[in-house]
């Protein structure tokens, strides 16, 4: 008497797609680990970039929490040497005079041609004007032609 199986052999692909599969599931779970199991750059023998700075572009500074003593010590101007108004990439930029004999006039002149390219954050030439962004405190940014400077800030 000859018995017959029913069952049918497995077949190779099948036998090496389920084997790949495991290994992918287990590759991602091993490469998903916490931030606790991420090594240092700096105890792995790398050293970090020592200039992490970053360009500022645009947008309005956040509110301070120190009191306010009253006295303004602050390089920005005082509000009478604020000219007026004008557009930035996040809304409303105030230009102030800073020193010189610069006239409100010719800075919201400038103001207006540069207030577009402030978003840029590069330094820009602007009818004779240098106009870049700024170190100072408070400031967006400022232009400068010889011993003038006007700023741009946002309050």
């Amino acid at each position: 008497m000859t018995s017959t199986s029913s069952t049918k052999p497995i077949r190779p692909t099948k036998l090496v797609a389920a084997a790949l599969f495991a290994c992918l599931v287990g590759l991602t779970a091993t490469a998903c680990g916490d931030a606790q199991e991420a090594p240092d750059a700096t105890s792995a023998g790398a050293t970090p970039p020592s200039d992490r700075s970053v360009p500022v572009i645009g947008g309005p500074s956040p509110a301070s929490t120190a009191p306010d003593s009253g006295d303004d010590t602050s390089s920005t101007a005082k509000d009478d040497d604020e000219c007026g108004v004008t557009g930035g990439p996040d809304g409303a930029l105030h230009v102030r005079l800073i020193s010189g004999d610069v006239t409100c006039e010719t800075a919201m002149s400038i103001a207006k041609e540069y207030s577009p390219l402030i978003a840029t954050g590069q330094p820009q030439t602007v009818s004779g004007w240098s106009c870049s962004p700024s170190e100072v405190p408070g400031e967006l940014s400022r232009c400068t032609r010889n011993n003038q400077i006007f700023a741009f800030t946002v309050t």
